[in-house]
């Protein structure tokens, strides 16, 4: 009988590869958890206030970040870049003056218009020249007013003018059946 090199059981895994399998699922985790994310606070944004896309999970070593109205970056859509360094900040072609950039990239929208609601997109520069780009959505809706109900109460004799056995008699016997509203 001649001995082979290969193992017998062809389904049993060494330890060895089941560490190398969970090392590489703990990586490629760790790797989607710190992706560059943007989010708006509040979610739900009202007309005339203050709306932020907060950025998070940002990448070491950044240069500058840009940011684009829409869902990809799209160069005749720059809102506004940032250089980290000088704290410099260049105002882009849809740059409308309400919109202020934070040295964490957050952009902020002062007095929010419906018109704001959309997509946005975050253009991270890295020292490496290479980027990172993240895309956040922006709800602006218009004020709900207070609910008000007005009542008013009156009586239209729907018999007026009829004679016989549904008349006047009839409607009087309603009034005695009926109950008073309250209204709160």
């Amino acid at each position: 009988m001649q001995s082979s090199s290969t193992p017998a059981h062809r389904g049993c895994v060494t330890w060895q590869g089941r560490l190398l399998a969970v090392l590489l699922l703990t990586f490629w985790n760790l790797h989607i958890a710190a992706q560059l994310t943007v989010e708006s606070v509040p979610p739900n944004g009202i007309q005339g206030k203050d709306i932020l896309l907060l950025v998070s999970n940002l990448p070491a070593n950044r240069l500058g970040y840009v940011w684009y109205k829409g869902d990809r970056v799209e160069p005749k859509l720059q809102i506004v870049s940032y250089i980290i360094n000088t704290s410099e900040i260049t105002p882009g072609t849809v740059y409308s003056g309400q919109e202020k950039i934070y040295a964490d990239g957050s952009l902020l929208f002062q007095n929010a218009t419906p018109e704001d609601t959309g997509y946005y997109t975050l253009q991270v520069i890295k020292r490496t020249l290479l980027t990172e780009v993240g895309t956040g959505q922006l709800h602006v809706y218009k004020p709900v007013s207070k609910s008000s109900i007005r009542v008013s109460i009156g009586h239209k004799d729907p018999n007026q003018g009829k004679k016989g056995p549904h008349g006047p008699d009839l409607l009087h016997k309603q009034h005695q059946d009926l109950h008073p509203v309250v209204l709160q």
